[in-house]
């Protein structure tokens, strides 16, 4: 998986240069609040999985693939074939693998609810991890090379 943040950050770095990439940076990272809700489910579902002594349920578990199908497909709607910015048509593609690729691991249903619960856990941390750790920089990156400032920011994951 590193070998795509590097085509991001290169693509981000070297591919973006006018007006109009700034102008679709800027669109894109106002639409990607529409996805906070999701991110504020899937940490309040890691926190309620690490609480210590709570029984887990099926449903709780198939709560969370619902979740990480939703996102998934909401995720796989925005459009940006239409984009000027390589970069930032990477930078979705990579959002867009991570979300199915957390969903494919959530999918599992094999062994009983403990095995299905490190699953599910493990989805929700892979997800947070990718979205935190490569796809936000990712974006930081474009916006300082693009020198935007002002009220725009990197995306942050929710506490």
């Amino acid at each position: 998986m590193l070998k795509p943040l590097v085509v991001i950050l290169a693509l981000g770095l070297g591919g973006c240069g006018g007006e109009e990439e700034a102008t679709e940076l800027v669109s894109y990272l106002k639409t990607l609040q529409r996805f906070q809700p999701y991110n504020q489910q899937v940490q309040r579902y890691i926190s309620f999985f690490e609480a210590p002594g709570r029984p887990v349920t099926q449903t709780e578990i198939e709560g969370v693939r619902a979740l990480l199908a939703e996102y998934a497909r909401a995720v796989e709607t925005l459009n940006t074939s239409t984009f000027k910015g390589e970069g930032l048509r990477e930078a979705h593609h990579f959002y867009v693998l991570t979300c199915q690729h957390a969903q494919q691991l959530s999918a599992d249903t094999t062994g009983g609810i403990r095995q299905q619960t490190r699953t599910v856990v493990f989805a929700l941390h892979t997800l947070r991890a990718y979205i935190t750790g490569r796809f936000y920089p990712g974006l930081g990156v474009m916006l300082t090379h693009k020198r935007l400032e002002g009220d725009l920011q990197q995306p942050a994951w929710p506490e």
